[in-house]
């Protein structure tokens, strides 16, 4: 096909279209216009849906700067005594139940051991390279006497630590639970052979609560906490 015979075929096309009776016209200027408010509308709608997402997300991120402010001390902070400074801080696990045992784990932390003071030296037969520390609470749901120790949990590192609580800086909050009662405190361990700086999670090993006849009273707790 020669390009004369294309531009007549293509001026035809126009001029049939161009040539259509008025209804017609009118039909398609009727559809056109239902397009171009159809359009506007579905830019209008897609407009508010990309407002009220950006708006969502700024109450997340303000939702989470101040879930962060709500902590004394920031991670990268170095404490008043200069002795740790915090690298990771995990707020988040859930409620773990274990028969009529419920235990919260508030904060879990993992610092570094900036400064190791020279009168704690007296104490220890080694210098930690970093220090874990594990916050919790626990209360008792049933009036019976039960038994559990969670401030004896063992913690296992990512590190290929295992490490059982430091004594002298941890609260003692475990044993027994007398009836309906509550107690909570923090626990320590001190890392030895790690670099606190790898530590991207901890395992968390709690025999099952027991009663007075060392009957089980309830399963074993083992949860991981990532930083």
């Amino acid at each position: 096909m020669n390009k004369k015979l294309s531009f007549l075929l293509a001026v035809g096309l126009v001029t049939l279209t161009a040539c259509g009776s008025n209804d017609m016209s009118t039909n398609n200027q009727d559809e056109a216009d239902n397009e171009a408010t159809a359009s506007a509308e579905t830019d209008t709608t897609e407009d508010e849906t990309e407002e009220d997402q950006d708006e969502e997300q700024e109450e997340t991120d303000i939702e989470d700067t101040d879930s962060d402010n709500d902590w004394e001390m920031q991670v990268g902070d170095t404490n008043e005594d200069g002795v740790l400074r915090l690298l990771g801080r995990n707020d988040t696990s859930e409620t773990i139940e274990t028969g009529s045992m419920s235990l919260d784990l508030p904060q879990v932390t993992v610092s570094e051991v900036v400064d190791w003071p020279a009168e704690l030296a007296d104490f220890y037969d080694f210098e930690p390279t970093g220090i874990i520390s594990i916050d919790m609470e626990v209360s008792n749901s049933s009036e019976d006497t039960v038994n559990f120790y969670m401030d004896q949990a063992t913690i296992t590192t990512n590190t290929g630590e295992q490490l059982d609580p430091d004594i002298m800086s941890s609260d003692h909050i475990g044993g027994e639970f007398i009836g309906a009662v509550n107690k909570k405190g923090t626990i320590v361990y001190m890392l030895e052979n790690s670099d606190p700086n790898e530590v991207e999670w901890v395992r968390i090993l709690i025999s099952a609560p027991h009663d007075d006849d060392f009957e089980s009273a309830g399963d074993k707790v083992d949860v991981q906490i990532d930083f």
